[in-house]
């Protein structure tokens, strides 16, 4: 697709169109938070795109002793694992986090190993797939139960979201760390295959 002098990917449009879609149901259902957040997002991407990176100059990517990065996500841990699920403290440390690892991933090393088309394609495909999966299902969920004539507690339940159906699991001490250390573990582990010469 091409934009005034730029050509865009498909997989870049399609991903664009994706968010947005995102942003504008979040705001349909009235997560204004949620709203700001993918709108922001589609728009610094947008911006990005259509300009060349504005941000490259400013955005340079950092190196940090694996020590360093493994104590900022303790702190984070710890704070998503003894503050109230769904709080300001829980999205304050998600904002930061995020901020992190976009500054230390922002410009890829370029003496790093390229894989294969087939195996970034594989991967690519699984990970599209799972996303859109779990999109499409809580877009539906949310729809199906905000335009139910049931009242809107068992609607939920009877149309579940994936974090509904996760609640249980999560009010639980057990369950809540699980997660926390899962999710940054995860994170942990993407970085590392990033930071990889």
């Amino acid at each position: 697709m091409r934009v005034g002098t730029i050509i865009w990917k498909k997989s870049t449009v399609l991903w664009l169109l994706t968010l947005a879609i995102m942003a504008g149901f979040q705001w349909w259902r009235g997560a204004r938070v949620d709203g700001v957040l993918f709108t922001a997002v589609v728009i610094i991407l947008v911006i990005d795109l259509l300009n060349g990176s504005p941000a490259e100059p400013q955005l340079r990517r950092l190196i940090l002793p694996r020590g360093v990065v493994v104590a900022c996500a303790t702190i984070v841990g710890i704070t998503l694992t003894f503050t109230p699920r769904n709080s300001w403290f829980d999205l304050i440390a998600v904002i930061i986090a995020g901020a992190g690892v976009m500054l230390l991933t922002w410009t890829p090393p370029t003496n790093r190993e390229l894989r294969p088309d087939h195996a970034v394609r594989r991967s690519a495909t699984l990970w599209a797939i799972m996303a859109l999966t779990l999109c499409v299902w809580e877009a539906l969920a949310l729809v199906f139960s905000a335009t139910s004539a049931l009242e809107a507690t068992i609607a939920l339940q009877a149309f579940p979201t994936v974090s509904v159906l996760l609640d249980p699991f999560l009010e639980s001490w057990i369950g809540h760390v699980f997660f926390v250390a899962c999710w940054l573990l995860a994170g942990l582990g993407l970085l590392r295959l990033q930071r990889q010469p």
